[in-house]
């Protein structure tokens, strides 16, 4: 064999500069050779081709047009024989070098030949310069047996006598063999043997080698124990090859020793692995599946089954570790989700699962294998907590009340607009993918359709979450929301968004009472109402048994400058807030110059009020109306403060009231 460094050659030199004889070096490389060895050995391998011998540049070589003759030279016995030979026109390239010139096959047919292999150059004036041999030993004769009858003994004699138990592998890691002396033995000479229940074994395929390195070595081969065990019950057999270091055998095996086995059978016609139910049902294992524990199982008992049996699963590869002890059939084996999962990126695959059977002091039976399609993609990033359903790293969602702008809290303006929900993107979105949307557990209410070119990150919005779907869900301070992504294999569920839902229906109160005289056929609020409405306009909000102490009554009050709520008045808006006390209350709109005065001929406003409740509006009522026209009959002014007849008095006429 080549070596794995050499140390540099400087070119061959063929003459001095007064022109003397020089040797050249030796090959660079005899190919397949080891340098290191001091015989030369050529391994039969080697010897079955041409032997390459690789010669190294050499100095000076030929001038330009000029010729050099190498030669390779093969010295056996004394008698130099040509093996090949290539001219060289000058100048020489480098790149050529080392060159390979051939040793024919048929020169290595020599029996335990001794040879030298060198090569010469030779200028065209016929001078010739030789290189320094390299010696090889040509071996073709390989050992041979003393006797056809040579055969291999139990060094034991116990053993020779019980033959091969259960007892005797137990207590023998190894089992000792004697064979005889035999001719032609040489240094790091090795024995290859052979174990069947046949003789000649067939089909022949050697169980193991041992090699002696001295030839004072003790002949015996230290077989492990567990080589015995692939031998039927009863006669078997051990007979042995002979090997040289140039790799030369004995064609013939040895005569065969004959001995008794008794064993426990190995186990035997393992079924393939199944998968328990109701995992692979739909012939693909997801993450549902992982959810709920995969298993990998013995389907059935297997032949020469024995207390003590123990199981390892294989799943693609990877084993489920310790090895499980057997209790009964079938046997299923829990795969751990880092098996099951594996440390490639996810996608469909096909996984191979097999098993194997230990048995104490025996090595390990492999089962066939069975295939199973697996797919645990999912749509989003993949989290420490797979393979559970709820994965933190998706982003919360964002709920927007349609009626009350609010985020994450609705109130009673969203119980009939409803609600936009919006959520950022996971990693890797792919067109296809759904988003669904759940309204406390229940769902899905809305969805999200990943579209192409979406990216993460991105902002995107559900179909919006109508009214119904709210009032329905009920009113709590902590509302959960949230959704799952699809891939149309497995699902992801985020974590919960808490809502503050106050949007059930409100209670509905009668409206406020207006507390001035109105007049004619539409019922006008004037100039002539009593009390007179220069010092405020008032109201009165009943009691009513829905009221409960504590409750805030925000009035609302609106002018229009039509006689039919139409066209609001800049600036007369009035609201004010009071608590609400038993037996009702009165409400001043005040102060006349912005809130009342406004509002002239066939005029009109509103008046309502709104219940909070712990902070939250619990009622509303109805819708008070009147109608307003402050121009005396036969009169085109609208009355003001001071005039005849009308505010003659600046005394407050309800001084209770509030407002």
């Amino acid at each position: 064999m080549a070596r794995s460094s050499k140390p540099f050659t400087p070119p061959g030199v063929l003459s001095t500069r007064g022109g003397a004889a020089r040797t050249l070096p030796k090959f660079d490389e005899v190919v397949g050779v080891d340098p290191d060895d001091p015989e030369g050995l050529i391994p039969l391998a080697v010897s079955l081709s041409p032997l390459e011998c690789r010669i190294p540049q050499w100095i000076p070589g030929p001038g330009v047009g000029r010729t050099h003759t190498l030669t390779l030279w093969w010295r056996v016995r004394g008698v130099d024989v040509q093996a090949d030979s290539e001219s060289f026109t000058g100048p020489l390239n480098p790149a050529h070098f080392p060159y390979p010139l051939y040793v024919p096959i048929d020169f290595m047919r020599e029996i335990d030949a001794e040879v030298e292999a060198f090569y010469t150059v030779a200028d065209q004036g016929g001078s010739l310069t030789p290189s320094l041999p390299w010696t090889l030993t040509v071996d073709n004769n390989p050992p041979r047996f003393q006797h056809p009858d040579d055969k291999a003994r139990f060094v034991d004699p116990a053993i020779e006598l019980s033959g091969i138990t259960e007892a005797v592998l137990a207590a023998n890691p190894f089992i000792e063999v004697e064979i005889p002396a035999y001719v032609g033995r040489a240094g790091r000479d090795r024995v290859g043997y052979y174990l069947s229940n046949i003789t000649p074994p067939f089909p022949p395929v050697q169980k193991g080698s041992q090699e002696f390195p001295l030839v004072t070595d003790p002949l015996i081969l230290s077989i492990p124990a567990e080589h015995f065990r692939g031998l039927i019950n009863g006669t078997a057999y051990l007979q042995y090859r002979l090997y040289d270091r140039a790799g030369n055998f004995t064609l013939a095996f040895s005569a065969p020793m004959d001995f008794q086995v008794n064993l426990i059978s190995d186990p035997s016609n393992l079924p393939p692995p199944d998968i328990r139910v109701p995992a692979y049902l739909d012939s693909l294992i997801k993450r549902d599946d992982a959810r709920a524990i995969v298993a990998a199982r013995i389907p059935s008992q297997y032949d020469d089954f024995a207390p003590g049996d123990s199981v390892v699963m294989i799943w693609d590869g990877r084993p489920v570790l310790p090895a499980q002890p057997i209790t009964s059939f079938p046997f299923p084996v829990d795969i751990p989700w880092d098996i099951l999962r594996g440390p490639d990126p996810l996608a469909l695959t096909e996984a191979d699962v097999r098993y194997e059977i230990h048995r104490p002091g025996r090595p390990p039976v492999p089962s066939p294998s069975s295939f199973f399609w697996v797919n645990l993609t999912i749509a989003g990033q993949d989290h420490a907590d797979a393979p559970a359903l709820l994965n933190a790293t998706l982003a919360l969602v964002d709920v927007v009340g349609k009626g009350s702008g609010l985020h994450n809290e609705l109130d009673f303006r969203d119980a009939t607009a409803g609600a936009e929900v919006w959520v950022r993107l996971y990693q890797d979105p792919m067109p296809g993918e759904r988003l669904e949307l759940y309204w406390n557990g229940t769902g899905p209410v809305s969805h999200y359709e990943v579209q192409p070119g979406d990216v993460f990150g991105q902002l995107v919005q559900f179909t919006d979450v109508p009214g119904n779907i709210i009032v329905g869900g009920g009113d709590r301070p902590d509302l959960p929301v949230y959704y799952t992504t699809s891939n149309q294999v497995n699902e992801q569920q985020s974590g919960d968004t808490l809502v503050n839902v106050h949007a059930a229906p409100l209670i509905l109160f009668d409206a406020p009472l207006i507390q001035h005289s109105l007049h004619g056929g539409g019922q006008y609020l004037t100039c002539q109402s009593q009390p007179a409405i220069c010092h405020g306009v008032y109201w009165f909000i009943r009691d009513d048994v829905r009221f409960q102490a504590g409750d805030q009554i925000q009035f609302f009050w609106q002018g229009f400058s039509k006689s039919n709520w139409a066209d609001p008045i800049d600036g007369t808006d009035f609201t004010v807030t009071v608590s609400y006390i038993t037996n009702g209350q009165a409400i001043r709109v005040w102060p006349w110059d912005t809130k009342i005065e406004p509002m002239r001929r066939y005029a009109s406003a509103t008046a309502e009020f709104f219940v909070f409740r712990g902070g939250q509006v619990v009622g509303q009522s109805k819708v008070g109306y009147v109608r307003i026209d402050r121009v005396f009959p036969g009169s085109v002014e609208p009355c003001q403060p001071g005039d005849a007849n009308f505010c003659e008095s600046l005394d407050d006429e309800c001084s209770g009231s509030s407002g």
